[in-house]
């Protein structure tokens, strides 16, 4: 009789799991067409968007974990420093953005005078985002938003020494 039993239950159980899958494999296909769900932290942005740039994973941890390096530029709550690069390329240069940046399922986007420059990646205690940035300049306006959102203007970059 016991043998009976979990027989049945077995039998139940793989009833539910084809269950389960079938019926979640008809919601995708009866999804609309081009819907897709954003996923962090690559998420897909509207074809109207301006694609925002993504660091290889070797590159996207250096800019998140890499130890301070020499200072290149400084704004309001933000500083950009230089750090070695694991590659013969040369040193990258990292942004950091201080300010409260809770998880979410979307991230940061990270603009320079408005064109975006890549996804800010949190620092471990969440007070700050980094990204890869392009040669900075004195007077670049640094903002970031989260997905569609309005902006958030952090201020000006001024280049150290110049």
């Amino acid at each position: 009789m016991w043998n009976v039993r979990v027989v049945v239950a077995a039998a139940l159980l793989v009833a539910a799991i084809v269950s389960v899958s079938w019926v979640g494999a008809r919601g995708q296909a009866d999804a609309e067409p081009g819907f897709e769900v954003p996923r962090a932290p690559v998420a897909q942005q509207p074809a109207a968007r301006q694609a925002v740039p993504v660091p290889d994973a070797g590159a996207a941890e250096q800019v998140r974990s890499a130890p301070q390096g020499r200072v290149i530029a400084r704004g309001p709550a933000m500083v950009a420093d230089e750090i070695a690069s694991h590659t013969d390329r040369a040193p990258l240069i990292r942004l950091t953005i201080s300010g409260d940046f809770p998880v979410r399922s979307l991230d940061y986007t990270v603009l320079v005078d408005g064109q975006a420059v890549g996804r800010g990646i949190p620092t471990e205690d969440l007070n700050a985002i980094r990204v890869a940035l392009p040669q900075p300049r004195t007077g670049a306006v640094v903002s970031y938003r989260y997905g569609d959102g309005q902006a958030t203007t952090v201020g000006p970059l001024k280049v150290e020494g110049k």
